[in-house]
């Protein structure tokens, strides 16, 4: 790898990474997309993470915020982290870290779809725990949400 190679690389994921946080996966992917060689791009990647430039954490950490605030659950947000090449560490840290109330997040989904009236009939409970399970909420926090307690 020529010298000029090596720094077109640095210089993309320096550009991604100024924009939001990725993981090392979506980094791999997208340098392959452009037609980058893994040999010339896994030890500037490993760089970027050795120097802590690159964090799956922190990562996962955004990516936690930014998905509960759209209403998604504890159980997506893990499938897409996974997805994403975050280890389970990781995964747990950023879950346990998130300033996130989860039964009480549950509740605000159901409402906006919902409203905040209890479910009158079984059919219509079901339905509601059904969009919380789609949306990615444990059972826990969606028995919370449509008793209303």
């Amino acid at each position: 790898m020529s010298e000029f190679d090596r720094n077109v690389i640095i210089d993309t994921i320096t550009r991604m990474l100024a924009r939001r946080e990725h993981s090392v996966l979506e980094i791999e992917q997208k340098l392959r997309q452009k037609g980058v060689p893994e040999s010339d791009f896994m030890p500037v990647v490993q760089e970027f993470v050795d120097n802590d430039i690159q964090s799956n954490l922190r990562y996962a950490e955004a990516r936690t915020r930014a998905m509960a605030s759209r209403g998604s659950g504890p159980v997506k947000i893990r499938g897409d982290l996974r997805q994403r090449g975050v280890d389970e560490a990781d995964i747990e840290r950023a879950l346990d870290e998130a300033d996130v109330d989860w039964y009480q997040l549950a509740f605000e989904v159901k409402c906006k779809k919902y409203g905040g009236a209890l479910a009158q009939d079984y059919a219509q409970r079901m339905k509601q725990m059904q969009f919380l399970k789609y949306r990615g909420f444990a059972m826990v926090h969606i028995e919370y949400a449509v008793q209303g307690d």
